[in-house]
């Protein structure tokens, strides 16, 4: 089992250190090993890459635990850089977090490198997780979080799912998007049903969140009951949506990766 402990100081690395390996948006792991794993201090010494940075993430295990931009060819046995999408069923639930915030960090130093009133260039701030502007007044850039709304409508014994234009085949999934400037979650999530797919909800219940690092998304999982309305899919961000029965379900995301596919399993569990 493993323990993250998030941190937002800015520590040195040492021996005993875990490093996740970034280059170009790839994240670094081991072809002969069935889970993504950090690596080692001397794994990292002994890899041949150009490190450029490091982050500290906070502590993995009581250990400094760091996200690392490389450039160049690893040296070491059985490796290879992947997209993280493609990783998810090897990322073990309890170091998705700490992944995910590797990730965005690297995206949030990579995406800050000039001030946006000036144009000067940004330097990190020695004490805090900010990027900060010598040359004029502007603000500290700290990460960005977009906070996005996932909802699981629900009618008796029935669940809507929508099939993404972007989705592979008979692959169904909960509605989603982003929340709006000046928007609450709650009236966020009646715009996106109804822009998405025509209808009204009500009884809106939080169900839960998730780090959703593609790039810095915030997950906000809700329940929501059927009120009113005929299914019209927007036919350009959903381009099929329907009422599924619980012991009729089409291919849905799998629980260990998705909130939308929690939301789904929790409702089967307490409604079969």
């Amino acid at each position: 089992m493993n323990i993250f402990k998030p941190a937002n100081s800015i520590e040195k690395d040492t021996p005993e250190s875990k490093y996740f390996v970034i280059n170009s948006n790839q994240i670094l792991s081991f072809k002969n090993e069935n889970f993504l794993r950090p690596l080692s201090s001397d794994e990292l010494n002994w890899s041949g890459l150009d490190i450029k940075r490091k982050h500290f993430l906070g502590h993995l295990n009581n250990e400094p635990c760091f996200v690392v931009s490389a450039e160049g060819e690893c040296s070491l046995d059985q490796v290879h850089f992947s997209d993280l999408r493609s990783m998810l069923g090897r990322i073990p639930d309890d170091l998705f977090s700490v992944i995910s915030r590797a990730i965005q960090i690297q995206h949030w130093f990579d995406a800050h490198k000039f001030c946006g009133y000036c144009g000067s260039e940004l330097k990190e701030d020695a004490n805090e997780r900010a990027m900060i502007c010598s040359n004029c007044n502007a603000p500290p850039a700290y990460p960005k979080i977009s906070p996005c709304v996932i909802t699981l409508i629900h009618r008796d014994d029935e669940i809507l799912l929508a099939h993404n234009v972007n989705f592979p085949d008979n692959f169904f999934s909960t509605l989603a998007g982003f929340i709006e400037p000046g928007e609450s979650v709650e009236s966020a999530l009646v715009r996106e049903v109804q822009e998405e797919v025509g209808i009204n909800v009500k009884n809106i219940r939080y169900f839960g969140s998730q780090s959703w690092p593609f790039p810095s998304q915030l997950m906000l999982g809700y329940f929501a009951e059927f009120s009113s309305g005929e299914i019209k899919p927007d036919l350009e961000e959903i381009d099929e949506a329907a009422w599924f029965k619980l012991n009729n379900l089409p291919n849905t995301p799998p629980s260990n990766i998705s909130i939308s596919g929690k939301l789904i399993e929790y409702y089967v569990k307490e409604n079969s």
